[in-house]
């Protein structure tokens, strides 16, 4: 089986968006503001054509349809990209594709993102299983950081 090289080669598809996990968190901005945060990140390989290559690429893919850069700049602003579906859920939007993440959050961070609250975008390169708890989340943020395997932007809503 061909491998693409090149992460243009793949396109995020409406089962890789769906596949992404997430978590929702509020921090503190260095101005002292009340910050969302969300992170995106892949799931453990399924098979073994889903090497960490072919993971890494997909989410480069998946980074590009979010227009989100590297930890060596600032986060880029990538215009409004969430929806209130409800209470707790948000959907996110891609650019070039047609599907859209829905992602549970509680209702103190949709309460404060329908309020206009910058969401600090995050998406990982490393796979993080769903069920993974607040402190192997902070862990894999920790490790994540060091090894520059983040991608950050900001958004809000639509």
């Amino acid at each position: 089986m061909l491998t693409p090289s090149r992460a243009e080669s793949f396109a995020p598809s409406a089962g890789l968006i769906a596949s992404l996990a997430t978590t929702t968190w509020l921090d503190t901005a260095p101005t002292g503001a009340t910050l969302c945060c969300l992170l995106l990140v892949p799931q453990p390989p399924r098979s073994s054509y889903e090497t960490p290559t072919v993971i890494e690429q997909r989410m480069h893919a998946v980074a590009d349809a979010l227009r989100l850069g590297p930890a060596t700049v600032p986060p880029p602003d990538i215009g409004p990209r969430l929806r209130l579906i409800t209470l707790t859920e948000v959907a996110l939007r891609f650019d070039g594709i047609p599907y859209r993440k829905r992602i549970p959050a509680g209702r103190p961070w949709t309460l404060l993102l329908g309020q206009g609250t910058t969401v600090a975008l995050v998406l990982g390169l490393d796979p993080l299983p769903r069920s993974a708890t607040p402190a192997e989340i902070d862990a894999y943020l920790d490790r994540a950081t060091l090894r520059w395997r983040l991608l950050f932007g900001h958004t809000r809503t639509q």
